[in-house]
Formats: structure tokens, sequence, C-alpha cells
């Protein structure tokens, strides 16, 4: 089973998209839907004996959904110039998992989308997965960018599937789709 977690604060592309490439016995999440609070940096986590974190909210379903899967892909729109600030909150309180390691032999992989083309968003991407690079090495998961769509202008089309040719999606996909079943 895998974990799909859109990081948006709307049901539109990113959840859409989960939508369509996830499989029936996936979990899918749309943080939107959800109430996470802040990290607190208390370290509690890091002192418990459990390794959990002490703040009661929304996050224990993420925390047993990552728990049941073996694959997280999570899909976020780049908001200035960065994943979504309620995906970054999310990943905040993953600090329990520092002490734990329980994120080792896990898979994230991450899809993102802009509203700038692919290639003016170069810059971005790189920064964005030189960010989770960064924290797979101290929160134990292997890490791999899929894909970076282009949405267009929010004026006027913000809509992957306006933005690309039906075939050209489906292809996308199918790539999407073996690189997480690899």
């Amino acid at each position: 089973m895998n974990l799909y977690i859109s990081g948006s604060n709307r049901k539109h592309n990113s959840y859409n998209f989960l939508n369509r490439i996830k499989n029936v016995d996936d979990i899918l999440i749309s943080l939107g839907d959800l109430n996470i609070k802040y990290c607190g940096g208390c370290n509690d986590c890091a002192k418990n004996e459990f390794n959990k974190c002490i703040l009661k909210d929304d996050m224990d379903k993420i925390y047993k959904a990552i728990s049941e899967c073996n694959k997280i892909i999570v899909m976020s729109p780049i908001y200035m110039n960065q994943i979504t600030g309620i995906l970054k909150n999310v990943i905040d309180r993953f600090n329990p998992y520092c002490s734990s390691e329980k994120l080792k032999n896990k898979k994230l992989f991450l899809i993102t989308v802009g509203q700038m083309s692919e290639e003016e968003q170069a810059e971005v991407v790189n920064d964005i997965n030189n960010y989770f690079e960064g924290i797979s090495e101290f929160l134990y998961f292997d890490f791999e960018y899929l894909y970076n769509f282009s949405s267009g202008d929010i004026l006027e089309l913000d809509d992957i599937n306006k933005t690309y040719k039906e075939e050209d999606l489906n292809s996308i996909i199918n790539e999407i789709k073996s690189k997480i079943n690899d």
C-alpha cells in the first residue's frame, strides 16, 4: 500500500492528479482537509519512550498512514518558490522520525506543479529537490523527485489538464507510475 499526500490547500491539480495515479487500495490524504498544529520545537517527541509527538490533532492520521505504507507520494503546488506552507508544517511534524528511524527503508516521491513553464521553474525545482534530499538524510527515507508540472498562469489556465495534451499527460502518468512501482 502507498500513501498519497496532496500538499495543496484546495482539491484541484494535486488532489485530482494523485487520484488519477493511485491504486484502489492506496490512501490519499488531502492536507487541506486536516487540522494540523505547528511544531512547537519542544523535542518531547525525541525525549519520550514512544518517539511520539505530544500534540493532539489530525497529524495522527498521517503518522498512522505512514506506519502502514511502504511508499509516500507527495504532490505540492509551488507557492512563493517553495512547497506549500501546509506541507512544510507537516514535514516539521516529522521530527519524531529523527530519533526513531521509522522512515528508514521507506521511499518518498515528490511531484510539484507551478504556474511558470517547466523551464522557468528549473531553479525553483532544484532548490526544492535539494531541500528534500537534505531532510532525507536525517529522516532516513529514500527520496526521488518525480516530476514538475506547469499549470499555466493562474489567471488563464491553472489546470494541468488544460496545459498538457491528454496523450502527453497519459505518458507522464505512465512514467510516474512506473517509477513508483519499481
